[in-house]
């Protein structure tokens, strides 16, 4: 019998930052469709959807660099894509 993941489990996903790979722990919160951000052990902060007239945009606050909101938001869209049932 498979593993039955938690849809708020923690998981990691990697971003171009200056050209160099990075990886930044993800961790979804349980109550708002909000996306808790860590490089390393430092919060760097939060990321979650919102509907604007040009359709979902990915939004953020805290201490990520705006450069890097849709890399993010992508990057969390593709792991829900590729996740084995």
């Amino acid at each position: 019998m498979g593993k039955i993941e938690e849809p708020w489990e923690p998981f990691d996903i990697q971003v171009l930052i200056e050209g160099q790979w990075e990886r930044l722990l993800v961790i979804p919160d349980r109550e708002e469709p909000k996306y808790a951000l860590f490089d390393q052990e430092n919060s760097i902060g939060l990321v979650w959807t919102e509907e604007a007239a040009q359709g979902r945009v990915w939004c953020a606050e805290g201490l990520i660099a705006k450069e890097l909101v849709d890399q993010v938001g992508e990057q969390i869209d593709q792991y829900y894509l590729n996740k084995p049932e």
